[in-house]
């Protein structure tokens, strides 16, 4: 058994609240590419705690790093190559050149730390963390302008890292994220 509804009337289809606009929250705001590469900054704080604390360890973390960042750099650049209709073959085999770069320099850092003992454990850390910015920059120079802002932070936290005490890294890092969403949430809005 159904009401019975006159023929003329009129069911409002949508109710007053439907019709006001919605603020974004901050979280939808940040742009996936975004997320992950403030996620790719965190790692990287997780990284720097373990060289200094397990210094011979750490070097699984970095190299697991590198596929990390390497496919990171990857998905961003075929996204950003597939939408100007350019090769993916060509991104491909020039991202895997790139990180595999990466990845032998991060194994001869940790062979003159095993082999020779000319390098600390901060040092470790410090040279690890510098090659892992200067790739990450210079994929921001050929892939993604956004992986230079990330590189870029990293290169200034070797700086922070190697200017002032060890600790105060835990603070840099953070803060220097916050930043960084901060200038992509603000570049959003404009």
């Amino acid at each position: 058994m159904s009401e019975f509804s006159p023929p003329n009337s009129e069911i409002p289809t949508s109710s007053a609240t439907e019709n006001i606009p919605k603020k974004p929250s901050m979280a939808k705001s940040v742009r996936q590419e975004e997320a992950i590469l403030i996620t790719l900054i965190v790692l990287v704080t997780v990284g720097i705690a373990i060289t200094n604390f397990r210094p011979f360890e750490s070097f699984y973390f970095w190299v697991a790093m590198v596929p990390v960042f390497g496919l990171t750099s990857l998905y961003v650049g075929w996204t950003k190559a597939r939408n100007r209709g350019e090769g993916i073959s060509r991104i491909i085999w020039v991202q895997l050149l790139h990180w595999i770069g990466l990845l032998a320099a991060i194994g001869l850092i940790y062979l003159l730390y095993s082999t020779t003992g000319r390098i600390d454990n901060n040092q470790l850390a410090l040279l690890t963390l510098l090659s892992l910015a200067l790739a990450t920059f210079l994929a921001g120079v050929h892939f993604e302008w956004r992986f230079m802002v990330v590189g870029v932070i990293l290169g200034a936290a070797v700086a922070g890292a190697a200017l002032i005490e060890q600790v105060i890294w835990m603070i840099i890092i953070p803060i220097a994220a916050i930043i960084v969403l901060a200038i992509f949430w603000w570049k959003r809005k404009t």
